[in-house]
């Protein structure tokens, strides 16, 4: 049972308890695994197809208990290497923590596959904005580009983060410190 829980905890990066299918699908691809796995694994922890696999479903059918993977992970965190971000992230420019770079990041990975119409990336920005005021506090601007850009811009000391992701540029800077 231990390689099924290194597997929940490997693919839940974010420690919510919740395996997305963008998080299966990226674990699958990045471990070259047969992408059969993704459909066999919705079957499986997902038959009411929610579009997540929580830890209570993947629990149930494999008669474990949360709290087995709960100490799993702190038991793979004490051992871990420090935090990083995640390899699909390129970095343009960062005046941030590495940590609050990490929050933005993972969240950015989470709700960006998929937004493609004029209307979605609407959203996604207004979604990423919302995001960063309740993580961080204060105001924020947030600009997905496609293509080149060009930026001038005035923001609180640490708190500017721009990278690349999936052939876009995501831009995160806070303005003031109250909303």
């Amino acid at each position: 049972m231990d390689s099924f829980i290194d597997i929940f905890v490997s693919i839940d990066k974010d420690g919510t308890n919740v395996i997305t299918y963008p998080e299966l699908e990226q674990y699958v691809a990045e471990n070259k695994l047969d992408p059969s796995m993704i459909e066999k694994w919705k079957q499986l922890f997902d038959p009411d197809n929610t579009g997540s696999i929580t830890i209570e479903s993947f629990c149930d059918k494999l008669g474990l208990k949360p709290a087995e993977i709960t100490d799993f992970r702190e038991h793979k965190d004490l051992h871990a290497a420090p935090p990083s971000l995640p390899p699909e992230i390129v970095v343009i420019s960062a005046n941030m923590s590495l940590e609050d770079q990490i929050k933005i990041a993972r969240e950015t990975i989470q709700i960006a596959p998929g937004a493609q119409t004029s209307e979605e990336l609407g959203r996604l920005t207004e979604n990423l904005k919302s995001f960063a005021d309740k993580t961080f506090g204060g105001c924020w601007q947030v600009m997905v580009v496609d293509g080149s850009y060009w930026i001038t811009q005035t923001f609180i000391p640490n708190m500017s983060f721009q990278f690349e992701l999936y052939n876009r540029a995501y831009l995160f800077w806070q303005t003031s410190e109250d909303e």
